[in-house]
């Protein structure tokens, strides 16, 4: 009987497991406020990520990004020091992505944003409204999320305007 339950324990140990550690703290190399900018600023997500109209894929923002206003102090945040160490020292922020598509399938942010001028909180979330970096995506994009937005802005939801 001991042994069938170390076997039941072990079996539902490797079936939750990753269940648990998912999206388990994504700790980011810098602690952005987004309420702070996006918020209290009102800047918009363009300023920080600026490749979202032009580009197909977001850009992460790069030290040089945050220099534009944090070249000098602004406040006494050692969070804000650390760009400029960064930027120092020509060195890459290591973002890590919340936010990723399957390799199957396509995704512009350009086509979204500019062409059916979809509002990134519709798709990112409440950004604005976090003091510290996310962990985990604050929407949870499924394909069915996604065509039911398709459905309801008339897109097309043919498999191969998504999918590769």
């Amino acid at each position: 009987m001991r042994r069938l339950s170390s076997y039941i324990f072990a079996l539902l140990l490797v079936l939750y497991f990753p269940i648990l550690v998912a999206g388990v703290n994504s700790s980011q190399p810098i602690r952005f406020n987004h309420k702070k900018h996006a918020g209290e600023m009102s800047l918009p997500c363009t300023t920080c990520h600026q490749t979202v109209k032009e580009q197909t894929f977001a850009s992460l923002p790069q030290a040089g990004t945050c220099m534009t206003c944090h070249a000098a102090a602004l406040t006494k945040n050692p969070e804000e020091e650390k760009i400029r160490q960064y930027a120092a020292k020509k060195e890459k922020i290591a973002w890590k992505r919340i936010y990723q598509m399957p390799d199957h399938v396509f995704f512009s942010h350009r086509r979204h944003v500019i062409s059916a001028k979809i509002e990134c909180v519709t798709c990112h979330g409440k950004m604005a409204e976090l003091t510290e970096p996310p962990t985990r995506p604050l929407v949870q994009q499924s394909m069915s999320w996604c065509i039911a937005c398709h459905q309801e802005k008339r897109a097309s939801v043919d498999c191969n305007a998504c999918h590769k």
